[in-house]
């Protein structure tokens, strides 16, 4: 997720963290609430508001753009796993500038049951546990592009 610093208008991202200022990738803005500070202003992260992604839904479909393409997770239910490849036809670049910087696994509720956060490598896939759900969902996130979802799938 994103933060904006109402104060300052900083941008704190939890999958880069900021390391001039000792704030490791993949920290969760509310797990440092007691001793983060702002490094521009060095207002406490109760000045802080998430900032909303933009949500892209994916649906399988044979015209996929590049950008679609490159982001659509491809889903495999294999004895009570769920294995999630990012990219379809095409490599999701991993470098500093652009990567996967999470991947998650939803209930039918949209809450999130499993969240992996990811490195600058190149992963084949992530595997969840199923959790015993009848549906889920899979939610991506690219740094650059936002937020990508596949819903309702249906367990077997």
């Amino acid at each position: 997720m994103r933060y904006l610093c109402t104060s300052c208008a900083y941008i704190y991202d939890e999958s880069i963290g900021d390391l001039e200022d000792w704030y490791e990738p993949w920290v969760k803005l509310h797990e440092m609430q007691d001793y983060f500070l702002c490094p521009m202003c060095w207002e406490r992260a109760g000045y802080f508001q998430e900032i909303k992604e933009e949500v892209n839904y994916l649906e399988w479909s044979d015209n996929l753009t590049n950008l679609e393409d490159i982001h659509y997770p491809v889903v495999a239910q294999i004895d009570w796993k769920i294995k999630v490849s990012i990219w379809k036809d095409e490599f999701h670049p991993c470098d500093p500038d652009h990567f996967i910087s999470s991947i998650s696994l939803l209930d039918e509720y949209g809450d999130v049951v499993e969240e992996r956060f990811l490195n600058h490598e190149k992963i084949d896939e992530i595997v969840f546990d199923n959790y015993d759900l009848d549906e889920f969902e899979i939610q991506i996130r690219c740094n650059i592009h936002w937020m990508w979802w596949i819903k309702n799938i249906k367990s077997c």
